[in-house]
């Protein structure tokens, strides 16, 4: 456990896999031929709060297939070379060192976590998450055996604080996990905090937009990807998506703020009754950290971190609101600008469709949105799910039997049955046409 710096992460190789490639996408422009769909979208938005927010990224191997057959290989990058070329000149990415502890734990953790599903008769399985709420929720995500594996891996390494889901998958993972392996010790990081508070915020104020469907408004999906439209926002063009991201990353603000959050992680960790009181009342400035109303009318930029000295003071309670406003402001702020752009007061759907079709490429419905904001809004650490009235089974059966081996399908369906038609349909349509990566 040494080995490893307070904000050190660990993601799949899955993971890095699809938000990498969804990265590439991007780079390519208008002219791409390829797609994105909503789960990769997801996946992207996750990856990018997970490098602002971390120190070092290790990356877990991942599912290949040989012959019909899923074995464990490398994860590949897939972004261009030169995207590459500039995450490797940052040192931002590691394989993880070979496991050396004990299979037989992993192993018995596994087949706590997935039964009644038998790890080792079948390479898929899925789990069904149902929500109990006026408007009953339920995800259907299928994910690859291996995939279980390579999750508690990295949680016996590193600690299940360090894993981080990217993945919508592996959100759900955790949340069979929480409820069905008993885990002590910490769940999550407060820089992941600062993550779940700006969604919070942004999601907050969309929900009191759709307070005028009642009054004929048509509703707007509650959390856009705000981390990856963010970064694009401040790109000249899809090609410098990659350098943009890096600047970000390394901006004196961003660098200050993940001092100071290791440096809470260190005084929660101490012996010291006071220290202990100081990294707790810091942690309770950033939960509770809001945006004046007068912010989202106003287009930040990136010259807002550059007014950060690059010093870290050591009262972390101290300068807790100067190091936790810049960033938040910077990355919450424009996604509240431009909330007119979902809807707005007035909720216009063509306005939706613009934004998304500028940004990313390619047209995004507002009801494949709602898809996207609700995979968004999935908890990311056992903490949080233990607040969740859900229902989480597992089933050794595929969503799609024709779908690729290793395609993990997820479908979202509610009580209403246009809704679920509605759904099925659309992913019908999407393999039909063979545009899934």
């Amino acid at each position: 456990m040494n080995f490893f710096q307070p904000l050190d992460a660990i993601i799949s190789g899955y993971a890095y896999e699809s938000a990498t490639t969804s990265l590439g996408v991007l780079e390519e422009g208008a002219q791409t031929k390829k797609w994105i769909s909503a789960e990769m979208l997801c996946t992207l938005d996750n990856f990018i709060k997970v490098l602002l927010f971390s120190e070092r990224i290790f990356v877990e191997g991942c599912a290949g297939e040989n012959e019909g057959y899923a074995e464990p290989r490398n994860a590949i990058f897939g972004a261009s070379e030169n995207a590459k070329e500039l995450f490797d000149a940052e040192g931002i990415f590691h394989s993880l060192p070979p496991f050396k502890g004990e299979t037989k734990t992993i192993y018995s953790r596994i087949a706590d976590v997935l039964k009644p599903v038998s790890a080792t008769e079948t390479p898929w399985f899925t789990v069904e998450c149902s929500y109990a709420s006026e408007q009953p929720l339920m995800i259907r995500q299928e994910m690859v055996t291996m995939d279980a594996f390579f999750i508690e891996y990295a949680i016996e390494q590193g600690g299940v604080h360090r894993f981080k889901p990217v993945f919508p998958g592996e959100h759900l993972y955790l949340g069979l996990r929480y409820s069905r392996v008993n885990t002590l010790g910490a769940t999550h990081t407060i820089a992941d905090i600062a993550g779940r508070r700006l969604r919070t915020l942004v999601r907050e104020k969309m929900q009191r937009l759709n307070d005028l469907v009642f009054l004929g408004a048509p509703p707007i999906p509650t959390l856009p990807p705000i981390f990856v439209s963010r970064i694009l926002h401040d790109c000249p063009n899809g090609s410098d998506i990659i350098q943009t991201l890096i600047e970000v990353r390394k901006s004196p603000a961003m660098i200050r703020f993940r001092k100071w959050a290791a440096k809470c992680m260190e005084l929660i960790a101490s012996e010291d009754v006071d220290k202990r009181a100081k990294a707790l009342a810091a942690y309770d400035k950033l939960m509770n950290f809001s945006l004046d109303e007068d912010i989202s009318g106003k287009d930040f930029s990136k010259g807002i971190l550059n007014i950060i000295k690059d010093s870290l003071k050591g009262d972390v309670l101290g300068i807790a609101s100067e190091v936790i406003s810049p960033v938040m402001t910077y990355l919450c702020g424009f996604n509240l600008s431009v909330l007119h752009q979902f809807g707005g007061e007035k909720a216009d759907i063509r306005n939706i469709d613009t934004f998304l079709k500028a940004s990313f490429g390619d047209k995004f419905t507002r009801s494949e949105m709602d898809y996207v904001s609700t995979l968004l809004w999935l908890p990311d650490n056992l903490t949080d799910w233990k607040k969740e009235n859900v229902q989480l089974v597992t089933m050794s059966e595929r969503l799609d039997p024709l779908a690729p081996n290793l395609a993990r399908p997820c479908f979202i369906t509610t009580e209403n049955p246009n809704d679920i038609l509605n759904a099925q349909k659309a992913f019908e349509d999407l393999w039909k046409k063979g545009k899934r990566l």
